[in-house]
């Protein structure tokens, strides 16, 4: 996992019934008080609150990302899970707000931590659930208390910016929905789906499967945003297919991430500073802005530079999700003045 930029959950059709079957049984009850709390107000975490959730473990604790003890609760191979995590708007980290999407659901970039403690594994478990398809319970601080968010899947981990994407509310609708499911799952005869829904990253069979439709999936959205630009970079006009890459607007799961709308076809090295949050496209002028880091650097050329659109209008990039991206962008960085 290191060496990659960014890591993927590898387990392509993420359920409840599959988490509760790999995680401690004292977890399914916090579980379920997460989803009949989805969108509920609090005033504070649950572990203060008086009297406490009628839970087996508390719900969270102190710390932004919560993990019961092994004293507490049994984990099969010793392989801890994160229960869940908060955001308290701390000043040291850099967790954005979170994103609704039109199909009802939410993305939330949660940072990893930083602090001294680092024996508590915090991050580890965190990665844990992520590989594992492990929900966690989200809760995010308002002016006064928390609102409750709801279960999420963690879908990726960037080792640039250190931020963990999570995805929910998990709920028995959201999942039948095929909302988390990888793009391109609906497509597939019923037995192949039958192994990707028992896919537990172990197998050889069903690793070679989940293996063969990420990349097809991959790949047919690449062609298509090689289509939709002509085979060139939407910045630098730069025309060899080698080092083009499709770059999501907004990294999420689900039907409607893969369409063309949600990409820009860039050159790889740009593609890199854009999921990195160091470059974004203004998306009223849809001009390219830059963060203050890059001023000394060649990429200052690319400053407010327009973006290219596609030939058909029906494929050029969504201005709301331009818009997602981009705010994000202003929350992270000084923004270079041409």
């Amino acid at each position: 996992m290191p060496g990659q930029y960014v890591y993927e959950c590898p387990v392509l059709l993420p359920t409840l019934e599959r988490a509760e079957k790999i995680v401690p049984p004292e977890f399914i009850p916090c579980y379920e008080w997460f989803v009949e709390h989805t969108n509920a107000w609090i005033s504070v975490l649950p572990h203060n609150m008086k009297p406490q959730p009628d839970t087996p473990v508390p719900l969270s604790r102190l710390s932004g990302i919560h993990s019961p003890s092994s004293a507490r609760v049994k984990y099969a191979n010793g392989r801890r899970y994160a229960l869940s995590v908060h955001s308290s708007n701390q000043k040291r980290y850099a967790d954005r707000k979170p994103i609704h999407l039109e199909d009802g659901t939410w993305i939330f970039d949660y940072a990893a931590y930083e602090g001294d403690v680092v024996d508590q594994g915090y991050n580890a478990t965190l990665l844990n659930s992520l590989t594992d398809g492990i929900p966690v319970g989200v809760m995010v601080r308002e002016k006064v208390g928390y609102r409750v968010l709801g279960l999420a899947f963690i879908e990726r981990y960037n080792y640039a910016t250190r931020m963990f994407t999570l995805h929910g509310p998990v709920t028995s609708q959201t999942v039948a929905a095929g909302t988390f499911a990888i793009p391109g799952f609906d497509e597939l005869p019923p037995q192949e789906k039958q192994i990707l829904i028992e896919y537990d990253g172990s197998d050889e069979r069903r690793v070679v499967t989940a293996q063969q439709v990420r990349r097809e999936q991959q790949g047919k959205f690449r062609e298509a945003l090689l289509n939709a630009y002509s085979g060139t970079c939407a910045i630098t006009s730069v025309n060899v297919p080698e080092v083009l890459q499709a770059a999501h607007i907004n990294p999420y799961r689900g039907k409607k991430s893969q369409v063309v709308n949600n990409g820009i076809l860039l050159r790889a090295d740009l593609h890199l500073l854009y999921d990195a949050h160091l470059i974004s496209v203004e998306p009223d002028s849809l001009e390219v802005a830059m963060s203050e880091r890059l001023a000394d650097t060649a990429y200052l050329q690319y400053n407010k530079h327009r973006l290219h659109e596609p030939t058909s209008r029906e494929m050029a990039p969504n201005r709301d999700l331009l818009a997602m991206h981009y705010e994000q962008f202003r929350q992270e960085n000084q923004v270079l003045v041409a």
